[in-house]
């Protein structure tokens, strides 16, 4: 399927987002969406998907061409339902077709069953034979646990919600799929299935999203939004700057060229242009001169957007020991407690990254440090001189939504700064003088996180507790922030699943589980290894049986996975029949079990005994009954063989 955009135009107030734009975009093809907040690229994708309008020309898709996007939230009525019950909705019934394919077998009708023939084609190679083990295979995926497959959508969080959406979406199938910050709420094992998801996808896949490694291992072409015009390159993000360095290098070197030669031309006007012999010569070399100005117009540098740009002020000196957890304890209401007593401590200039996959309370183990819950036992204790500041992934826990952007930093900030200071620094992170009246609650996500890095950044604290800092920022200011960490001379506790963030800002990576925590003296590389080591220990055996002969390649592996995957879902077309036809057969023989026992009490009446006639027919029809009955467990007995070792085989491929 190819998407094709034909000419479109789309602008808010006087700002063009998209003038005149065209794209072919082919099947295969993994279309990363980059560039600055505010430069388009979620209206791009509302606009391929139908939810937004534009302004001029149009998107086109084949007829009957599957469209996977979510933007949509979710009514009571849905909130209401489990979430595997909803997820399964996005997909027709099998159970339907069954049922249909049924009826039209014992009404013979041969068009029905030519027309279910083809639909049965089409299901299997879009859903694959069993979709609840894919609805569930996609959930565990993205990080949920079996027990919360029939969890109703009410009961969880927003970003769990967000999850649930994501799967719908997967789990459907789609020839254009459209995903817009799909990591977000996403641990670091989610993103990796999402990854490897994704990377398998065989429709048109068009994505935004600011995880630097998400956008390279997915993407194989980048459309960038944000400079004069939208730019398409094939290739990784990585390369795609690489490219963008080099263009702009040799933009500058032959700007620098052809100005050189247009000022040689308008030198040799200046010098001759009054001498009558030279005059023709010199209109000659003008009017070459003009041609190379034109040709200068479009190798111009691009116009700098303002970024990001920070270094967090100098620390004031605290204790060597800046925080110190002694027994820490804690559970939530009607449940187990989260890990086992916590003992440790964090000394100065340290640079700490909690890990764990979602639910192991690294959250919560921020709160408690910063005071936001309390311990069910145990305590942390700051040093002495320790001034701690804290940014919550959930910024409606720190900031007023209701007051304006220049009271909130007024609120969170030293008494003793000045307004001026205050607009200064709000400059600085990109909210100048016509954000300073605005509401908080109408910012966008990146606005909301970089005013709170603003508040903490006036804070001049030398101890940051950071809860996921890089959510909502654009690519630019992710890197400013990771510069900014790097180049921190105070202490700093915090939770990413960003794994630049992570590689770049944290020095040890401690993992948190329920029996406690684990360091990783050598930072995310250290991490990760022990992480990647403990997920191949949980392989199916017949991987680890293939490590320990002879170590299979990727294409050898994926191979195999494809095989097995044909022979399951072949299994389940021969099982279905059988156990429908078993179901069939027990029923028949049930009725026949019960006749014989009317026809036997019959025989036992004295009146039929007398009645010579309707003895003999009796006694002949038990006797068809008996036969039949015989026939009957016969055939039940040799399905239920058939059966039985058709689970087994399933059962086998399921472990293996």
């Amino acid at each position: 399927m190819t998407l094709s955009i034909q000419s479109i135009s789309k602008a808010y107030g006087a700002r063009d987002l998209f003038l005149d734009f065209s794209l072919e975009v082919h099947p295969s093809t993994r279309l990363a969406v980059a560039g600055p907040n505010g430069t388009g690229k979620s209206t791009l994708l509302r606009m391929l998907a139908g939810e937004e309008s534009i302004d001029s020309g149009q998107v086109k898709l084949i007829k009957g061409a599957r469209l996977g996007y979510s933007a949509q939230d979710l009514d009571r009525e849905t909130l209401g339902r489990s979430v595997l019950g909803w997820v399964m909705d996005a997909l027709p019934s099998w159970g339907d077709f069954w049922r249909d394919w049924e009826r039209a077998l014992q009404a013979e009708d041969t068009a029905a069953l030519e027309r279910l023939g083809r639909k049965q084609a089409e299901m299997e190679q879009s859903l694959g034979y069993s979709p609840e083990h894919k609805a569930h295979t996609v959930l565990s995926g993205l990080g949920f646990a079996e027990h919360e497959h029939s969890r109703k959508l009410h009961e969880l969080s927003g970003g769990w919600r967000e999850r649930a959406k994501l799967a719908r979406i997967l789990v459907a199938g789609a020839d254009l799929l459209l995903l817009d910050e799909p990591t977000n709420h996403l641990d670091l094992e989610a993103i990796e299935w999402l990854e490897s998801y994704l990377m398998e996808f065989e429709g048109v896949l068009v994505f935004v999203a600011h995880d630097r490694v998400f956008l390279d291992k997915v993407g194989t072409q980048v459309l960038y939004l944000g400079g004069s015009k939208p730019l398409l390159r094939k290739g990784s993000f990585t390369q795609f700057l690489t490219w963008q360095e080099e263009y702009e290098d040799q933009k500058e070197r032959e700007a620098k060229r052809i100005s050189e030669e247009i000022e040689r031309k308008m030198d040799f006007v200046r010098r001759f242009k009054a001498k009558a012999t030279k005059a023709r010569q010199a209109g000659s070399r003008k009017k070459q001169a003009e041609r190379l100005e034109k040709e200068l117009e479009g190798l111009r540098p691009e116009p700098k957007r303002k970024t990001l740009a920070f270094a967090w002020p100098e620390p004031a000196r605290c204790d060597k020991t800046v925080l110190s957890v002694v027994d820490l304890g804690f559970a939530y209401p009607n449940s187990q407690p989260l890990w086992d007593k916590l003992n440790f401590s964090l000394y100065r200039g340290q640079k700490i990254a909690l890990a764990g996959p979602n639910g192991c309370g690294k959250s919560t183990l921020l709160k408690l440090v910063v005071g936001m819950l309390d311990a069910d036992q145990g305590r942390s204790v700051l040093g002495q001189a320790v001034d701690m500041a804290y940014f919550s992934q959930h910024h409606v826990d720190t900031l007023d939504l209701e007051s304006s952007v220049l009271s909130q930093i007024r609120r969170l900030s030293d008494p003793r700064t000045t307004e001026e200071e205050l607009m200064s620094v709000l400059g600085l992170f990109m909210l100048g003088a016509e954000y300073f009246e605005r509401q908080v609650g109408d910012l966008s996500g990146g606005e909301k996180a970089r005013l709170m890095l603003a508040c903490l950044f006036l804070k001049r604290a030398n101890f940051l507790v950071l809860d996921e800092p890089t959510n909502h920022l654009d690519l630019e200011s992710r890197e400013a922030l990771m510069q900014a960490l790097e180049h921190f001379e105070g202490t700093l506790l915090m939770v990413a699943h960003d794994r630049m963030l992570l590689s770049r800002a944290a020095e040890q990576v401690w993992s948190l589980s329920g029996t406690g925590i684990e360091v990783h003296l050598d930072g995310f590389t250290g991490y990760d290894r022990a992480r990647r080591a403990a997920l191949e220990d949980k392989q199916e055996p017949g991987k680890q049986a293939a490590q320990a002969g002879k170590a299979l390649s990727r294409e050898e592996l994926k191979q195999r996975k494809r095989l097995e995957a044909e022979e399951r879902n072949r299994i389940y077309k021969e099982l279905k029949p059988k156990q429908q036809v078993y179901s069939k057969k027990e029923q028949e023989l049930e009725k026949v079990l019960e006749r014989m026992a009317e026809v036997e009490a019959a025989l036992a009446d004295p009146a039929v005994l007398e009645d010579s006639a309707r003895m003999t027919e009796l006694l002949k029809e038990y006797d068809e009954c008996r036969q039949s009955s015989e026939d009957g467990l016969e055939c039940l007995a040799e399905l239920e063989e058939e059966i039985q070792a058709l689970e087994q085989k399933r059962e086998q491929l399921g472990s293996a």
